[in-house]
């Protein structure tokens, strides 16, 4: 836009940068930080420059917390034996609620050949040197169900296997309150392949 400040414009430009915002998106946020009290967008970058300064990447198991190791790794009441690979911090969070207890590895990504990410440029190699240690029985795979996690999870189980370690993968099948005949076809044959006894 020919007329706007050139401040405002690097605003949208630094906006559009995050996942998920599109131009349009970025200039309605822009706008509404200019439109709030200067305090409340002030605490905004305070708050951005405080995690900045604050959260750091757990020496062990790549999640970022504010303090190394994680309060994960620390927990000694978690099971040290079991290791779930997530992809991405988030992730942690969501398996935290569902109540799982063992120990985490984050990959910081995953594998993409159209985005150009190779296994040395996630946390592949310290997951590797971690389970050569020893100190696992069982690595769950828990990328997630698409194109690019399956390729990851694949990549992972041929480095994992060889080092005498009992590799999973988070199941897969029919969500709860789905109807067999609106799923996809892959849901399916994910679900006819993890069937289970029922107890």
């Amino acid at each position: 836009m020919a007329n706007r400040d050139r401040t405002i414009e690097n605003l949208i430009t630094r906006l559009t940068r995050l996942p998920g915002i599109g131009p349009k998106t970025a200039e309605r946020l822009a706008y509404h930080l200019l439109r709030i009290e200067a305090d409340e967008a002030l605490q905004l970058a305070k708050a951005i420059e405080d995690v900045r300064a604050a959260v750091k990447s757990c020496s062990r198991c790549c999640q970022l917390d504010a303090q190394d190791p994680c309060s994960i790794c620390s927990d000694p009441a978690r099971e040290p034996a079991m290791l779930l690979v997530v992809e991405d911090p988030r992730e942690v969070a969501r398996f935290e609620d569902v109540g799982y207890r063992g120990l985490y590895h984050v990959l910081q990504g995953r594998l993409s050949q159209l985005e150009g990410v190779r296994p040395e440029d996630l946390t592949t190699d310290h997951l590797l040197a971690r389970v050569r240690s020893g100190a696992f029985t069982e690595v769950c795979l828990a990328t997630n169900p698409d194109l690019e996690g399956e390729g990851t999870a694949r990549v992972l189980a041929e480095r994992l296997t060889p080092l005498g370690v009992k590799v999973t993968r988070l199941a897969r099948g029919l969500p709860a309150g789905a109807s067999i005949a609106q799923v996809s076809r892959s849901i399916l044959a994910d679900a006819i392949e993890g069937r289970r006894t029922l107890s």
